[in-house]
């Protein structure tokens, strides 16, 4: 049985697709496979007894075709402000044994789920205009998708009532996004692609209604 846990977080992701990402609509990626850099920022939560509050987290995630179609590979990283007891506890939830809708599903996608890796991460969140970096590993970089025509900020969002990972997030613009790390063999640079910002709620049943 999964240990029971729960966490409300901020969370920003970036991936190769085109806006809105077609993956979220049970489509084929933009590109035809899948590669991502995504973060949370636990603002409260729980692993057992385990406080998981102010824990930030990582993970890089690739895939040849869709996530579905498997063969894919999987990074954790924690950001070095975590203790033992906590760092234990995320890499516990994205091992995909404890339940958690995502967190469960991705893993059971991979061929190979890299050992979680420690480092600095400076996550910013500012809504559409969020960022996070990973030292020595990756950086995402959000902004408003913008009018082609006027330049005007678009404001858009995806709500997803049966979502596996967020159920009402703001569709943005990743201006840029990178990550290199030679034991995946790594080596990923995208400009003006899909991201979305949000505030989630999980436990080990799944992503559950919106925080905020």
């Amino acid at each position: 049985m999964p240990t029971k846990w729960n966490f409300e977080a901020e969370y920003i992701q970036s991936c190769n697709c085109a806006w809105g990402c077609p993956c979220n609509f049970d489509a084929l990626p933009t590109t035809g496979n899948c590669e991502a850099l995504v973060s949370w920022h636990i603002r409260k939560g729980t692993f057992g007894s385990t406080k998981l509050d102010g824990v930030t987290f990582a993970w890089g995630l690739w895939w040849p075709r869709a996530i579905h179609m498997g063969g894919g590979t999987g990074r954790v990283y924690v950001d070095s402000k975590a203790k033992p007891d906590q760092r234990e506890a995320i890499e516990k939830i994205t091992g995909g044994k404890e339940g958690g809708g995502v967190f469960a599903i991705f893993p059971s996608t991979f061929t190979k789920s890299f050992p979680a890796k420690t480092a600095k991460i400076n996550f910013k969140f500012k809504g559409v205009d969020s960022s996070f970096a990973v030292d020595g590993v990756g950086a995402v970089e959000s902004e408003h998708i913008r009018n082609p025509v006027t330049g005007a900020p678009f404001e858009g969002y995806i709500l997803l009532p049966g979502g596996i990972n967020m159920k009402k997030s703001t569709v943005t613009n990743i201006r840029r996004w990178w990550l290199r790390d030679d034991a995946p063999s790594w080596d990923m640079a995208h400009e003006n692609v899909a991201g979305f910002v949000t505030v989630q709620r999980y436990n080990e049943k799944g992503p559950v209604k919106r925080a905020s």
